[in-house]
This record gives structure tokens, C-alpha cells and sequence, in this order.
């Protein structure tokens, strides 16, 4: 195969929350097939890590971009935008960071750790999306139709008590991905409400549960990228 000829066919993914769970799985997946990946996550040693190994098959297609989304600044996204100055396009965003603290009754819901979940799901995800914009768009002169990727929770779509601000920032989330699609429609949207996977962001939560009977994290990275390629609708996945 050639490499060069290859890269050229293949697309361009910015990827949040990329250094572990879901994040790290979708990049290894997408990085498999010599995609060029931008890996956006605030923990530094996991993403250089997860970049050494990447980097290992020396394709150099990796890039990253560590930032906090929770203390995330305009600043910061303008940093970020002129990274991508460097990139012709962008051809899928996947929004997959968040955080979710304990699990606590909003009577109970500590106001500052709402708003920090609020900054970190919901309105850091709103810069992200201002800021990939024209570079999801650069490509529409060649039939590109860019993605717009949202992990999202079931715990939203069967209103699940005790989630709190999560599962109100995951929402606002959905409902502004759908947005943003009606207002471009050279944009793909996509939207997976995963059942609970096999990750540390789930044994947290639940420490005495068996990860066992949780879906593995590269099954759900294999068919959120099989709905994303070939543009098909799954039972926790919508695609419009």
C-alpha cells in the first residue's frame, strides 16, 4: 500500500476526552485505518501516552491538544482554532468528554459542581463546535459531509433520577447538535446513547457492579464508527 496516496483518501477526526475510555478506543480504531487524528483531552500523561503508542507505527498523523474543558477560556479555543489553521478540513468532531460526579438528588446538588458539569458538557462543547465549524464545512465543494458526532447517555432519554446536571448538560447537548445540523446541512449528525459500558468512568459509579455485563469499549467504538461510515441508524445510535 501506499502511504502517501492513502492518507490522502482518508480523513481528518478531532476526538475529545481521547486519552482513555471510549475516547481512546474510537482513536485507536479510527488511527487503524490511517485516519489523521487531533486528540483533545486535559489529562497530559494519558495522552502522551496514548500518543506514544500511536506514533509507534510512525505514520505521524497524530497531533495533540491538551486542554480542561471545566476551566476551559476563549483564549483557549482561539489557540485551538489557529491549530487547525493548519488542517484543510475537518471531516468528523466527536464530542465524548464529560465528567459526572456522584450520583446525588438536585435538592442535594452542590451549585458549584453543577456549574462545573454545565461548563464541562455542555457549554465547552458549544466553543468546540463554533470553533471546528468552518474547517467541518472547508470541504462541501467536494461533496464532503462532515460529521458531527455527540456521545450521549440513555440516562437522558429515560429521564434516570439522580443524574443530576449530566443528564441535563447531555440534553442541552443533543438538542444543540440537532441544531447545528438543521443550520448546515453539509453536516452528518450523529448521537449514541450507549447501555453502560465497561469502563472506569462507569465502575466509578458503580463499584460493586460486574464490568463484565457492561459492553466492552471497543465494541461500542467498532459500531459507532460503522453508524458514523456508513450512515446507519442503531437501536442506541441516530443518525441524521
Amino acid at each position: 500500500m501506499d502511504l502517501k496516496q492513502n492518507l490522502v483518501k482518508n480523513k481528518t477526526f478531532l476526538i475529545t476526552g481521547a486519552a482513555n475510555g471510549l475516547g481512546r478506543a474510537l482513536a485507536q480504531q479510527l488511527h487503524s485505518e490511517q485516519h489523521q487524528l487531533i486528540l483533545l483531552d486535559s489529562d497530559l500523561k494519558a495522552l502522551n501516552k496514548l500518543y506514544d503508542e500511536l506514533d509507534a507505527d510512525g505514520w505521524h498523523n497524530v497531533f495533540l491538544f491538551p486542554m480542561n474543558l471545566a476551566g476551559s477560556a476563549q483564549a483557549e479555543f482561539e489557540q485551538l482554532a489557529q491549530g487547525l489553521a493548519g488542517f484543510e478540513k475537518l471531516d468528523g468532531l466527536f464530542l465524548n468528554a464529560a465528567i459526572l460526579p456522584a450520583l446525588t438528588p438536585i435538592e442535594h446538588f452542590d451549585p458549584t459542581q453543577w456549574y462545573e458539569v454545565m461548563q464541562t458538557n455542555l457549554n465547552a462543547n458549544f466553543h468546540l463546535i463554533q470553533t471546528c465549524l468552518p474547517k467541518l464545512k472547508a470541504g462541501q465543494h467536494d461533496n464532503h459531509q462532515a460529521w458531527l458526532v455527540t456521545i450521549s447517555d440513555q440516562a437522558v432519554q429515560n429521564n434516570q433520577p439522580y443524574y443530576g446536571a449530566y443528564a441535563v448538560a447531555k440534553a442541552g447537548l443533543e438538542q444543540l447538535t440537532r441544531l447545528v445540523v438543521a443550520e448546515n446541512p453539509t453536516l452528518k449528525g450523529v448521537i449514541a446513547r450507549f447501555p453502560p459500558l465497561a469502563s472506569h468512568f462507569r465502575s466509578k459509579l458503580y463499584p460493586g457492579e460486574n464490568p463484565c455485563q457492561n459492553q466492552p469499549l471497543e465494541t461500542a467504538a467498532e459500531r459507532l464508527l460503522s453508524a458514523c461510515f456508513n450512515q446507519q441508524k442503531q437501536d442506541d445510535i441516530d443518525v441524521f
